[in-house]
């Protein structure tokens, strides 16, 4: 709990004694030479009693970054990383309870992008690189802080039917793309090639531009070399995919399919990598087929439900086998009856449906069929519908006196040259034979 009264104030010039001892500890005199690890330690105890006191995040922040930049200097970056860390919580919150009127909220995003991203590269450096990915995440996530007041008639937070009326901002998509690759190299990814921004690190352009698109396949375009070294760099700490799933829901929010598809491939490869068949595995393949069918590529998630999907046996299985299967069919056939019904909640997919998160259930809904004709009713229950105020028009019955005498011609000719047929063949009936004897004798 923070501090009060009496107890508040101490801690308050405690937290000065040490910023004045860190800053002593930085000179450099006649006999003496910095002292960043003193200095680091200094900042981090004036941070702590900052903390204590309660309602000084400014003077937190201020020192939680100043400790975390001595610690780089002389390679603890598991302590500059957690202090970069709770500086940009501190930054994320002044955004809506502290009021500085020197920073703009666009800075203000700028800021705490900047902290987390140091804080990746701390953990990267001390090779945490699950950690490391999840702070770049969250520098991603940074960008797209909501801000207070100034921003209530801003077009990119307006949200309707559970998405983004605007487009994401590219730098925030940067670097979101960047921590689904920091998560699952490109290689494992069967939706590399829907990644728009940025170059993977394990790309060979000389092989790449051997490789026809036909034959963009991520099984036949790496090598074992690559595969080894590929895995190496995944992370495959517990419940990693749960934070590339919130990547592919804040993707999907802001109808960035493309890169949705293409973290939910890391989410696969993650699971996969497992070498277990849950319930979760099950969810992200029905996930990369309802993100193929947004994107309008139902050839893609054809290709790989009946290849890659419907080759686990325990999802052959599963509701959401099911789910993906009858909204496959019901765009490949362009049915739209048969996709109201795979997407209804009161379905026969209900549970299915529930199941998937909130994100992904207002894509199911935004599913749409282009082009596609209406099932014709039976002949029983069509009906006339006359215009108020015309006069239904009388079919000419002159037209159908003249058809009728044309086609009762035309069927006496038909069966004249019939007979005649017949009878060259010697299949003529007794009767035929008789009446034509009779005419002989005449």
């Amino acid at each position: 709990m923070p501090s009060t009264g009496q107890a508040r104030t101490d801690k308050l010039n405690e937290a000065q004694d040490y910023q004045k001892k860190a800053k002593k500890a930085l000179q450099k005199s006649l006999f003496s030479s910095p002292d960043p690890v003193s200095a680091a330690l200094f900042y981090h105890r004036a941070a702590e009693a900052y903390k204590q006191c309660g309602g000084e995040d400014r003077l937190e922040r201020l020192h939680r970054v100043a400790s975390a930049e001595c610690h780089m200097t002389h390679g603890a970056y598991a302590i500059a990383a957690g202090d970069y860390v709770r500086a940009a919580e501190l930054m994320e919150r002044s955004s809506s309870n502290e009021k500085e009127g020197t920073m703009t909220m666009e800075e203000k995003r700028r800021e705490c992008h900047d902290l987390y991203e140091n804080a990746s590269k701390a953990w990267r450096e001390e090779g945490e690189i699950g950690r490391a990915a999840e702070c770049l995440l969250q520098s991603g996530f940074a960008l797209l802080m909501r801000g207070g007041e100034e921003e209530e008639e801003d077009d990119s937070l307006i949200v309707l039917g559970g998405q983004r009326l605007m487009g994401m901002n590219r730098n925030a998509l940067e670097a979101i793309e960047a921590a689904v690759k920091s998560h699952v190299p490109d290689p494992l990814n069967r939706y590399k090639h829907f990644r728009q921004t940025g170059v993977s690190m394990f790309a060979n352009p000389e092989e790449a531009a051997t490789i026809s698109s036909k034959d963009d396949d991520h099984n036949n375009i790496i090598n074992d070399e690559t595969r080894s070294m590929c895995l190496t760099h995944m992370v495959k700490s517990s419940f990693a995919h749960e934070t590339v799933a919130r990547a592919m829901e804040k993707l999907a929010e802001y109808g960035e399919y493309k890169s949705a598809l293409y973290a939910a491939g890391a989410v696969t490869a993650l699971l996969e990598n497992d070498g277990f068949s849950t319930i979760s595995l099950s969810r992200a393949y029905c996930a990369e087929s309802i993100l193929a069918l947004a994107i309008g590529d139902v050839v893609a998630a054809d290709k790989y439900f009946l290849e890659i999907h419907l080759q686990n046996n325990n999802y052959l299985t599963s509701r959401e086998c099911k789910l993906s299967e009858d909204l496959i069919r019901a765009v490949k056939m362009r049915n739209d009856e048969d996709l109201e019904l795979a997407r209804n909640p009161n379905g026969e997919n209900r549970t299915a449906l529930s199941n998937l998160s909130p994100m992904l259930r207002n894509v199911v809904a935004t599913l749409r069929i282009s082009g596609v004709a209406k099932s014709m009713a039976s002949s029983n229950d069509k009906v006339a519908v006359v215009e108020a105020g015309t006069v239904p028009q009388v079919p000419d019955s002159t037209a159908y006196d003249t058809t009728a005498k044309t086609n009762a011609t035309t069927d006496e000719n038909l069966d004249d040259e019939l007979d005649d047929l017949m009878k060259d063949m010697g299949l003529a009936s007794d009767n035929e034979q008789n009446d034509d004897d009779d005419d002989e004798d005449d």
